[in-house]
């Protein structure tokens, strides 16, 4: 039995990808990933896993929406589900250990089996408890992934299944207080006892081994301790109960892991909405197409930060495949880029995104390349250390990659940067690949907009006197000295200081 609420049919893959890191570090997912978890180490880690393992198959974002569109309207439901397979996850532990084959073989069957039925006892309480909830809950569930998970629940652990459960788990509780077994054996070579079966189970106050039946009774002297048949004949009934719990185990143990990622997309909806942030369901288009566009898009790490509706951006880029984000420093170009890289990864892990509307290309890899400050660790200039990087990312971009770019190629001369920057945004062009780049180079942006049909180029809005109004436009890049006019700006008030 699988839960499968994360995927219709089958079980996650997760595997580690290129520039994971980049992306945690670059589009500062550690305070989402942090609201997400709200310090429960096992959501934030399944979090951290599922957001950078990015979807992309349309069917399976579509699937997790419409679980979360479920959940959304019933907010207890999936935090009661993730503390009941919680509950069972920390109460087995000791059972696990004693299991461990290392361990193990030093620990008599009988103890073994007094773990087991005491974990026995508690799981049958925990399964009826998930199996009540399902059915109270499922008139109100319209996913498939809820009613199947409620259905599968409902058939499995039966009343009379759970009512024969408890009765052979109290009968199996005896043989860990002084009962007297019954058992069957076989003579076989050398006199040795074989085939040993439990027959049946009696209430006394000690164990007694003192006949043991073989087709015709008979008396004769033992081969072995009775400790060593007693072991013997337990074995087989710690076999049969161990099947149980291990079966049982492994679908909680994976409704854990499934239900904490809802876990965490409904502490990051209750967190948003309580700021009076605007969330939205993206639509995801094949991957072979080239779309993005969005109304009220915004930053949900900054909303977090300031604890409110941030600014917004609109856009309509349709056919088109590259986005060159130019002008203003301090306008929000980068906080831009960061929105629509977070809103991607969020639809294709099959989340809301944060804006009014989303609608987007799937990508089969994300890839950011940021600009990092020079520190004690780089081996070489900074220029050498971003072309290093660079160079990692190139063997794994497909045409249906998606590479993030902000202010690449920084460290050295506009003229350099940008003869740079044009070798690669002409291969780029030439393969289709989606690239959204933050550049204060007017060369670069300038030569582009003459030269690369398919690009889309936005620029901050000018707020003359007032502060920047973090809004971003479809237009021409322009010629700036915004960078110098700061750079007058910070040089008086340092000697007014």
């Amino acid at each position: 039995m699988k839960p499968n609420l994360l995927y219709e049919s089958h079980e996650p893959n997760l595997q580690s990808r290129v520039n994971e890191q980049h992306l945690l570090q670059d589009l500062h997912m550690d305070s989402i990933l942090t609201i997400m978890s709200r310090q429960d180490s096992f959501v934030y880690n399944t979090m951290k896993k599922l957001m950078l393992q990015p979807l992309t198959d349309e069917r399976t974002i579509l699937y997790r929406q419409h679980i979360l569109s479920d959940l959304i309207n019933q907010f207890f439901l999936i935090n009661r589900i993730y503390s009941i397979v919680s509950d069972i996850e920390l109460q087995a532990a000791d059972y696990r250990t004693i299991m461990k084959p290392n361990f193990s073989r030093n620990v008599p069957i009988s103890e073994k089996l007094k773990y087991a039925t005491n974990l026995l006892h508690f799981l049958l309480d925990k399964l009826q408890e998930l199996r009540d909830l399902g059915t109270e809950s499922s008139p109100h569930c319209h996913s498939k992934g809820l009613i199947n998970l409620f259905k599968q629940l409902e058939q499995r652990y039966t009343d009379v299944f759970l009512s024969d459960a408890r009765k052979h788990q109290r009968t199996l509780q005896q043989t860990v207080q002084n009962s007297q077994l019954s058992i069957g054996a076989r003579i076989g070579n050398g006199l040795k006892i074989t085939g040993l079966t439990l027959r049946k189970i009696e209430t006394a106050p000690l164990l007694s081994f003192n006949k043991i039946k073989s087709g015709k009774s008979s008396s004769f002297h033992l081969g072995h301790s009775l400790k060593e048949i007693e072991e013997s004949a337990l074995l087989n009934v710690l076999r049969i109960i161990s099947r149980f719990i291990g079966d049982s185990l492994n679908f909680t143990g994976l409704l854990r892991f499934e239900s904490s990622f809802f876990v965490g997309c409904m502490n990051l909806y209750k967190e948003l909405t309580k700021r009076g942030c605007e969330v939205a369901f993206p639509l995801p288009v094949q991957s072979n197409e080239r779309y993005l566009s969005f109304t009220s898009l915004y930053n949900p790490s900054l909303a977090i930060r300031i604890k409110q509706q941030p600014h917004t951006n609109d856009l309509q880029m349709d056919d088109k495949s590259l986005l060159i984000i130019s002008g203003a420093n301090q306008g929000g170009k980068t906080i831009y880029l960061q929105s629509i890289g977070l809103a991607q990864l969020m639809m294709q892990c099959g989340l809301f995104v944060p804006a009014t509307s989303f609608r987007a290309s799937l990508c089969d890899h994300i890839f950011t390349h940021f600009t990092r400050e020079e520190d004690e660790t780089m081996r070489s200039g900074k220029l050498d250390e971003e072309l290093s990087r660079l160079d990692q990312l190139i063997d794994h971009l497909t045409s249906r990659s998606l590479l993030l770019m902000n202010e690449p190629f920084a460290s050295t001369t506009e003229r350099e940067g940008s003869v740079i920057a044009k070798d690669l945004l002409s291969v780029c062009s030439e393969m289709h690949l989606r690239v959204y780049i933050v550049t204060h180079f007017y060369e670069l942006a300038n030569w582009a907009y003459g030269k690369l049909e398919n690009a889309v180029f936005v620029s901050p809005v000018i707020t003359k006197g007032g502060p920047p109004s973090y809004k971003l436009s479809s237009q021409k890049p322009l010629p700036t000295s915004y960078g110098e006019d700061l750079y007058h700006k910070e040089m008086k008030l340092n000697n007014r200081n």
